[in-house]
């Protein structure tokens, strides 16, 4: 029987997959127990340009010499996807090359439908139906990760090809208040599995509950459409509201940044 921890890994190396699919150009390549994504440009960030091992067996030098080189002939830097449970040699290797991580989130789990709070008086939530709920999503998280350091234009890249996020591998919601796109959360479906991402508020617009709202709905629609897991990967903002929701951490994820050659 697989594990709730194994679904919610499995999910984290769709989501490479998937954001692929929202980027153009973009290409994927899986061999040697290794998944590299090469995105839309150049950045080296998360779900753009980055490597994680799939196969528990794929040594750890191979891991990186396979994106080396794959990034290399790009002229790219890459993120390096390590999860402390189970990319240990992995990340000995980074550290012994003089890489530190650039970010550390805990990666949480729930097996179970979560309490969906109260729509507030003047607040709408629309699911994902028509490019103009990806627009409007795309335009809150522009806004909404700076506070992570992530640019707005950057941002927008992960939303440039519409079509793919109104899949039936994705189940988005956006909130608005007084007509205007406020909050947003997405859920990716993969088997038995199921993760939510892209949980964005715009700054003006929190601490009113609707990042829960929408993690929520998220979350419950994910069982819907027949995960037994939900996970995601929490910001220290959002953790605090995760847990109230009921998810748990079950590892730490860890992201170096490669540097592009010479």
């Amino acid at each position: 029987m697989t594990s709730a921890e194994d679904l919610a890994d499995a999910n984290l190396i769709e989501a490479i997959r998937e954001h692929a699919r929202w980027q153009e150009p973009a290409e994927v390549v899986e061999d040697d127990g290794v998944v590299m994504m090469a995105g839309a440009n150049a950045f080296p960030a998360a779900f753009r340009n980055c490597v994680a091992r799939i196969s528990p067996g794929a040594a750890a030098d191979r891991v990186l010499q396979r994106a080396r080189d794959f990034f290399g002939r790009r002229g790219r830097g890459f993120t390096v996807f390590v999860r402390e449970k189970r990319d240990g040699e992995i990340e000995e290797l980074l550290r012994s090359s003089g890489l530190a991580p650039v970010g550390e989130t805990p990666c949480m789990v729930v097996e179970a439908p979560v309490p969906e709070p109260r729509v507030r008086q003047g607040v709408r939530v629309e699911r994902f139906s028509e490019e103009r709920h990806v627009r409007d999503a795309a335009e809150v998280n522009a806004e909404a990760y700076q506070s992570i350091k992530l640019a707005p234009e950057e941002a927008r890249v992960y939303f440039c090809k519409p079509a793919g996020l109104l899949s039936r591998r994705v189940i988005g919601f956006v909130a608005y208040q007084d007509e205007r796109p406020v909050s947003t959360a997405l859920t990716i479906v993969s088997g038995k599995g199921a993760g939510v991402y892209w949980v964005g508020t715009l700054p003006t617009a929190q601490r009113r509950g609707l990042g829960e709202l929408c993690t929520a709905l998220a979350t419950n629609a994910g069982f819907a459409a027949g995960a037994s897991v939900l996970t995601l990967q929490a910001t220290a903002f959002g953790e605090p509201v995760y847990r109230r929701l009921g998810y748990r951490t079950y590892d730490q994820l860890r992201r170096y940044r490669h540097p592009a050659p010479g």
